[in-house]
């Protein structure tokens, strides 16, 4: 599959990023020119006018007898603003000010209770219709980290864009994004090894992809060097002029980075403390009496104002600010509607012309392509991941054949009775454990990259899981197998393949329960407390699993622990697996308490259910673990959006 994979982004000489990234252009041209006119076409303009925003959160603190106290902060007061299409609006204020607040409320892809009103075009938002057109990148945006740059932005094409499966076109649109981003040199580069300035374009560049009507960055500076960041904006402002409306949060904004932006939005304590042309932030503070010493950032000049580090009245200053940016909405406004009415007609004849191809790449895959693709970006990531493939089939080897010198041909010996039904319990302990930790430290990166991508519409929940099950069952079967061959051989169980096979199914189960149950916990609880988590929960269900006592030797209101124990089911097929209808064992000794292997099946309470039973609940158990997994998923995209 890998290779497969490298055929489609292979280019002839590795060490010449620039001849890949021309060859399809030169092939395609005309083709690729009428997909990048189509993508322009479909951005519509996007003006955007909010009026009136509150929002507040309810926070508990601790009062006196220890009650507790609600109160009530406010984020938004009355916010009050507009963004214009095809121009790059900075967002700047002191912590706290609400500008994250702010851009989530906007873009829709969090279902905030607040009051005021959003308007795109004059028409209230519809939010599931302005999800589709717009594209947030929070300040950490995560990447799969076994992923090239490369094959982050086909797999990203592939998912976002639908183009009758044209490879030259998709490549096209991936070529000029690595272009135009500057990531021509670290094609080849794993996520996890690029720099946060790389992280930060490759972040931009996958939601590029679509050419958003509206793209908002949550402080895409951060972290970034002043030659760094000034490259980024400007790659944004340049994105701006092709019909995108681009707000930013900018924390420390330079000079020259100013220099690249149209407009300002000055927020304070949730308050608009000025929102228009960044050409008239100074005349308008000049007005309240604040005067910005020449040569000086604006930006920190502002600051310094709204945080009272200069003297003069703040509230002279808001009602100045907004009285006068109604003006310039109104006016900016009034331009926007005349340039429009000139283009409509222009635009409409054009997009007439081509509007069938249009629909075909704006068209929602269905689940079955979705589900093509996750699939082989899986399968790399699988790869690729030394701790969850190569690192976790290492250690079943070694420990199966650490297993067997220890308990060497203890199953047909019945001296040894005792000491093989404490291997069989380990071999069940190792199985859940091998695979319930890996799965709970290293699923919660890939969790967040899921919400991310699902809350921009990339592709459904439905496709995602389904994927990821099947996707695990390849190593899960192989690992359970090498380990089990080795183990099973090495201490001596009978050589008899219907045993064999039982033992197999059972260990497999055991095996899928422990990396759903690690997934579970990785999911829902993190990967701090599920470190604690799972022991915890384990430990007293091996209590109950019927080696350390009997069921019969339980107290009656302990006894429901071992009816819902999946170790105890597990614990019990295994031995019937080996010893249940089996030949007395081998004694050279006179005599031997234990050469029946039905009498170590009744000292140990057994059968208490049959072979086929125990299957059922086992798998009964995984389904079980997946609907409960489902529903978090549900519930992590529901908070998300809260």
């Amino acid at each position: 599959f890998y290779e497969v994979f490298n055929k489609m982004l292979k280019v002839n000489d590795k060490n010449d990023a620039a001849r890949m990234l021309n060859s399809d252009c030169k092939i395609h041209v005309q083709e690729s020119e009428k997909l990048l006119e189509l993508e322009k076409l479909r951005n519509s303009q996007m003006y955007i006018e909010f009026n009136d925003l509150c929002y507040s959160v309810h926070r508990n603190r601790k009062g006196k007898m220890f009650f507790s106290v609600e109160t009530e902060k406010k984020i938004l007061h009355n916010l009050t603003g507009y963004f214009e299409a095809g121009k790059i609006t900075m967002i700047i204020g002191p912590s706290g000010a609400g500008k994250t607040t702010l851009l989530k409320i906007i873009s829709a892809k969090q279902q905030i209770d607040f009051k005021g009103t959003i308007t795109i075009n004059d028409v209230k938002q519809n939010k599931e219709t302005f999800r589709k057109q717009a594209c947030y990148v929070p300040q950490q945006f995560d990447l799969l980290p076994f992923l090239t740059t490369k094959e982050t932005l086909y797999i990203a094409a592939r998912l976002k864009l639908n183009i009758n499966q044209n490879e030259h076109a998709i490549h096209s649109v991936v070529n000029d994004i690595v272009k135009n981003l500057g990531l021509s040199y670290c094609l080849n580069t794993l996520a996890n090894k690029l720099s946060g300035g790389e992280r930060k374009r490759l972040s931009i560049g996958v939601e590029m992809i679509t050419k958003p009507s509206i793209l908002l960055l949550d402080e895409p500076t951060s972290g970034l060097d002043s030659v760094t960041s000034n490259q980024l904006i400007n790659i944004l402002h340049n994105m701006a002029k092709t019909n995108c409306t681009v707000i930013c949060v900018i924390h420390q904004p330079s000079s020259q980075m100013i220099s690249l932006f149209d407009n300002i939005m000055v927020l304070n304590r949730g308050r608009c403390m000025y929102c228009g042309p960044k050409s008239e932030i100074l005349n308008i503070y000049g007005m309240a009496g604040f005067t910005c010493p020449s040569f000086y950032n604006i930006a920190e000049f502002v600051l310094e104002v709204i945080t009272e580090q200069r003297d003069g009245d703040l509230e002279n200053l808001y009602k100045i600010c907004h009285d006068e940016c109604e003006k310039i909405r109104l006016h900016s406004k009034h331009n926007e509607n005349e340039l429009d009415s000139l283009t409509d007609s222009e635009q409409k004849c054009k997009t007439h012309d081509i509007n069938t191809s249009i629909n075909r790449v704006a068209l929602k895959k269905s689940t079955w392509q979705q589900q093509r693709i996750l699939f082989l970006r899986a399968l790399i990531c699988i790869w690729r991941d030394t701790m969850l493939t190569q690192l976790r089939l290492a250690t079943h080897i070694i420990v199966g054949l650490l297993l067997g010198t220890v308990f060497y041909n203890f199953g047909d010996n019945a001296e040894n009775a005792a000491s093989n039904t404490a291997c069989l319990f380990f071999i069940l302990i190792f199985l859940f454990f091998s695979n319930a930790m890996p799965a709970m430290q290293t699923f919660p990166t890939e969790a967040a990259v899921f919400l991310q991508e699902h809350l921009n519409n990339w592709y459904s929940l439905k496709a995602y899981y389904s994927v990821k099950v099947l996707t695990d069952l390849p190593i899960q079967i192989f690992c359970v197998s090498s380990f089990l061959f080795i183990s099973y051989y090495m201490t001596g169980q009978p050589m008899e393949y219907d045993r064999f096979l039982q033992m197999w199914s059972v260990c497999l189960l055991v095996t899928i329960i422990g990396q759903t149950f690690g997934i579970f916990a990785g999911t829902a609880f993190g990967t701090e407390l599920g470190t604690f988590l799972i022991p915890a929960i384990s430990v007293p269900l091996l209590l109950f699993s019927g080696f350390f006592l009997k069921l019969n030797e339980m107290s009656i209101y302990l006894q429901p622990l071992s009816f819902v124990n999946f170790f105890r089911y597990a614990f019990e097929g295994i031995m019937q697996a080996v010893y249940l209808d089996r030949p007395n064992l081998v004694c050279l000794e006179i005599y031997c308490y234990l050469r029946s292997p039905n009498k170590i099946l009744s000292m140990m309470g057994m059968p208490a259910v049959s072979f086929h039973v125990i299957l059922i609940i086992l798998c009964c158990w995984i389904f079980f673990l997946h609907v409960i997994i489902y529903i978090v998923f549900h519930w992590k995209i529901y908070h998300a959006k809260k």
